[in-house]
């Protein structure tokens, strides 16, 4: 069927166009890389390519980082992937003029879909698996979508060009196949430039010759790679390598850093770059060989307020150790196995941050739990907000720095502290090791799968809470005395956003009194959920999540004027308290009773009969920001409240 459509779609062609020719320095980094994935918002994600796949790109450029322009040739080495097919679609903008396309030697018809697309004709019909390739001439001043696809600049009176594709504009300026569903095999990149300049790319340099006045710089890059990790950069760089011994090569062995900076940094760049040289050995060891450990890795400075994370050979603006840690994340996650749609782009940013965070704790560069702190309040700073985006089309929403970045390294803490540190590592070893995944495409049920076996636990109530659902819990614990050293604890919970009713799972709480302290973790799975307790002393104290494993607001109560043995059960409870839109009632007696709410003035602000019912949630969203008294009337007794409104 692909091969009819793709043929009915030429002739239609054919008649109308003929012949054609994420701290500030994190929410810095979460800026500029929203501002890279700018151009994707304009379209849709491109269908072309759908019936071959990618096996190598040849690309031949011409660039002089004194003009914004670019010339080449691009040869697309690909394999059939319908029955039959003569027509091939491929992705490149209007801007550029295209002066012929080859096949076999023989110049083939070409034309134009729309803005961004254009149809390749062949003069022959290939079938399914058959291998060939098409070579395109191009030129012409590059689209500048976004904050720039093809971006000129200068750095010290120098100029300087580099590309950033992420994740939808490499089509601005070469012909290719852009999507998150095929990854070339592997690819050239020969760039020609003026020869006071030098060009940077993915893999490794090959060669760098002086031809007349040009320098051609030729980078060879044999694994697989998304389109839109694939880039280049020229100007005036000073270069040089530090070497790494990593656990994973064998003795003797080591990785090659190979780093692009310019000249007036290159001082200051040796010394901050040392840096990464320990990062990659302690995410080689803790996550899993690094990815492209038989070609190398690197860095190119750029002008942009953050980093790129370019496979084998991030861009940056400057060395410092969070943005290094972060883009040096994304070899593992993002490159070597990459988010298999931009729904589940806290595959790749919620790793990174919370890979960065854990160099911070490693290194002793940070405070961690300082880090864990500031990183659940900005996840709890709205109630709503899934990690999973559901809308694609919204920049903010897919690199929202408080949900796909932050919430999703909070929630891949919160995970590993579930599941337990070995069932974590264990899965995440193996998501990096699936033969079916790596340096290729994954979504968020290959990782849960990986997490799931490791650890022989049903997660799918996690990833729906967490993943797919919003918000998040805010617990209330009541420890009431029940005799000497016996205590009852009695566990609440209300979510923040109505997406998810209940978010069950392990809690750890600290009972504490002076120098005295008991850590217990409660398995909790219903709301309201009593457990017996034996202490050896009275606490004066309770803190939920002390060690900040959770994402979660926590307000405790004891009971210390409670007198042992009195039974409790028809005391009204109100929680969470403070509250943000809705507070629940508890009303163990099942008695009707009455509610009213005062301001601090006296003023009654709202007055209810309520129902029976054990259980029931009441809207204040409608109540000023504040203390409110809350007296509830049941039989003979009243109860009252001070209610904290946020």
């Amino acid at each position: 069927m692909k091969s009819i459509y793709l043929l009915s779609l030429f002739l239609f062609l054919f008649c109308f166009s003929g012949y054609a020719q994420q701290s500030t320095e994190f929410q810095e980094l979460v800026k500029r890389e929203k501002a890279i994935y700018q151009s994707l918002f304009s379209t849709s994600a491109s269908n072309s390519g759908a019936n071959f796949d990618v096996k190598h790109y040849r690309c031949e450029w011409k660039i002089d980082p004194r003009k914004r322009y670019i010339e080449g040739k691009v040869r697309i080495t690909f394999q059939l992937q319908a029955d039959t097919a003569s027509l091939l679609l491929i992705d490149l903008v209007s801007a550029l003029t295209i002066d012929s396309v080859r096949f076999r030697n023989a110049r083939i018809l070409h034309g134009q879909v729309n803005a961004k697309q254009r149809w390749l004709k062949l003069p022959v019909l290939l079938n399914f698996n058959e291998l060939d390739s098409v070579s395109i001439y191009y030129r012409g001043v590059p689209a500048n979508t976004g904050f720039g696809s093809f971006n000129k600049q200068n750095h010290a009176g120098v100029p300087v060009i580099w590309t950033l594709s992420c994740p939808y504009s490499a089509q601005d300026w070469w012909p290719c196949k852009q999507d998150l569903v095929d990854k070339a095999d592997s690819i050239d990149l020969i760039i020609t430039t003026p020869q006071q300049y030098r060009a940077a790319g993915n893999g490794l340099l090959v060669s760098e010759l002086q031809v007349d006045t040009n320098k051609i710089c030729h980078w060879k890059h044999k694994y697989p790679i998304a389109t839109y990790l694939i880039a280049t950069a020229v100007t005036n760089y000073a270069a040089y390598t530090q070497k790494v011994h990593l656990a994973s090569q064998a003795p003797g062995d080591s990785l090659p850093v190979v780093n692009f900076v310019y000249p007036e940094s290159q001082i200051a760049a040796k010394t901050q770059t040392l840096s990464v040289l320990k990062i990659l050995q302690f995410y080689d060891s803790l996550v899993a060989p690094y990815p492209f450990r038989k070609e190398k890795y690197g860095h190119v400075q750029f002008n942009w307020g953050g980093g790129m994370e370019h496979q084998t050979m991030s861009f940056m603006t400057d060395f410092s150790f969070s943005l290094q840690a972060h883009e040096l994340a994304h070899q593992w996650f993002g490159n070597h196995i990459t988010c298999g749609t931009w729904k589940d782009a806290w595959l790749n940013e919620g790793w990174a941050t919370y890979l960065a965070g854990l160099s911070d704790q490693h290194f002793g560069m940070a405070n961690f739990t300082s880090w864990l702190t500031t990183t659940q309040t900005s996840v709890m700073s709205s109630p709503s907000g899934s990690v999973f985006v559901s809308d694609t089309t919204s920049i903010d929403r897919i690199f929202n720095n408080r949900l796909t970045y932050r919430k999703g390294a909070m929630v891949l803490h919160q995970l590993r502290w579930q599941v337990g540190d070995s069932a974590f590592w264990t899965g995440t070893r193996n998501y990096q090791a699936d033969n079916a995944l790596q340096y290729r495409f994954a979504k968020t049920a290959d990782f849960q799968a990986h997490i799931e076996t490791a650890s022989g636990k049903d997660l799918q109530g996690f990833f729906d809470d967490w993943i797919y659902g919003q918000g998040y819990p805010t617990y209330q614990i009541k420890l009431t005395p029940v005799s000497d050293n016996q205590f009852t604890v009695r566990i609440y919970q209300t979510s923040s956003h109505s997406s998810v009713s209940f978010f069950e799972g392990k809690v750890p709480i600290r009972f504490k009194s002076g120098s005295l302290d008991t850590l217990m973790v409660f398995d909790f799975q219903i709301n309201g959920q009593e457990f017996n307790l034996n202490l050896p002393f009275i606490p004066t104290q309770i803190v939920v999540d002390p060690e900040k494993w959770l994402i979660a607001k926590s307000t405790t109560q004891i009971l210390t004027d409670i007198q042992p043995g009195l039974d409790q059960e028809s005391d009204i409870e109100l929680f969470p308290n403070p509250v943000h839109n809705e507070v629940t009632v508890l009303n163990p007696s099942h008695q009707q009773y009455e509610l009213q709410l005062f301001s601090l003035l006296g003023i009654r602000l709202k007055k209810e009969l309520r129902s029976t019912f054990k259980t029931e949630k009441l809207d204040v969203s409608d109540l000023p920001s504040g203390v409110t008294i809350c007296r509830i009337t049941s039989g003979n007794k009243i109860y009252t409240f001070k209610v904290v409104k946020n």
